[in-house]
């Protein structure tokens, strides 16, 4: 079928007097990519109208018209068109594949939340913390990235590796229990309670973790730190509430701040690196406040909604 005859069955389309088969086989067109048959997305089909539009004024050196041009020029320009529509619709398909559906899931402060993995792997989420899960987990692998703090049970599956990107940080394990925390302070920490990690930033390896280990890597400083740490008990503040062990006034307190909703403040600089050990179970945000100043000795008090140490 040349031009003419193209041209001749869209003007009878428009004119309302094409036939049954005519009008099927150019609703189709209008609506699908011939390729393969897929409805295209109102945005790509935005983009190949301009760039039909464009190619036929180009091609056949037709003057762009409103949209009172008569039936028959329109009719055409869209057999022109469809001339040209596979190998835009080729192009386009080249310059913007489709982008990749992931899942986002945030938790809000005050808010913790327990997420059920596909593969029936468990993310404990810390409030503040925000979880991503592309569409094509647990494929040929289980990779997922973590911004906050999240403890996770991995269901074991040596032929799917799981992996726990947090900003340069990634963890790699095949079935334990883990915890893994990154700070905006520019600070990540990973705790092993079951089984065996191993720990890269950045694509370098750092360490393998066994139970009971806790490696802190200071992302300023670019080095990290092993240590031997109760990890029962660091790792199951979703169930059995927080516990510090030697760990910094202000982590402890954007804890108390993220768990409880609540802004708290160190507005005296003595106190940023006063560490502390202490469990915070139970108690409201005013009661663990005085409970760390008991412990420390600062002052505190309420201001504008929010909690000032000083």
């Amino acid at each position: 079928m040349n031009v003419e005859q193209l041209g001749a069955a869209f003007e009878r389309y428009l004119a309302g007097t094409a036939s049954a088969e005519e009008r099927e086989w150019i609703g189709k067109w209008l609506q699908e990519r011939p390729e393969d048959h897929h409805a295209l997305e109102p945005r790509h089909r935005r983009a190949v109208q301009a760039a039909l539009w464009q190619s036929v004024s180009r091609k056949a050196d037709l003057p762009l018209r409103h949209a009172g041009n008569s039936r028959k020029w329109l009719a055409y320009a869209a057999a022109v068109a469809l001339l040209l529509a596979c190998g835009t619709w080729m192009l386009l398909s080249r310059q913007a594949p489709p982008a990749a559906f992931v899942q986002t899931i945030i938790t809000q402060p005050g808010s913790p939340k327990t997420v059920y993995l596909p593969d029936s792997s468990v993310a404990h989420l810390f409030p503040g913390a925000t979880l991503t899960i592309p569409d094509n987990y647990n494929a040929t692998d289980r990779r997922i990235a973590l911004s906050g703090r999240g403890f996770f049970e991995v269901k074991e599956n040596p032929s799917r590796p799981f992996f726990v990107r947090a900003g340069k940080l990634t963890t790699q394990v095949l079935g334990t229990s883990f915890e893994v925390k990154s700070t905006d302070s520019g600070s990540a920490s990973v705790i092993v309670r079951t089984g065996k990690v191993g720990v890269a930033f950045d694509g370098k390896h750092l360490a393998n973790l066994t139970p009971g280990k806790r490696l802190r890597y200071n992302t300023q400083q670019r080095d990290f730190a092993v240590d031997t740490v109760d990890a029962a008990l660091l790792c199951e503040w979703w169930d059995r509430g927080m516990v510090f062990n030697q760990a910094p006034l202000a982590e402890v307190v954007q804890s108390i701040s993220d768990w409880y909703n609540v802004p708290v403040e160190i507005r005296n600089a003595r106190w940023q690196q006063e560490t502390v050990t202490i469990r915070i179970r139970r108690q409201t945000c005013t009661e663990a406040i005085a409970l760390l100043s008991e412990t420390l000795g600062f002052r505190y008090k309420n201001e504008n909604d929010r909690i000032i140490i000083y």
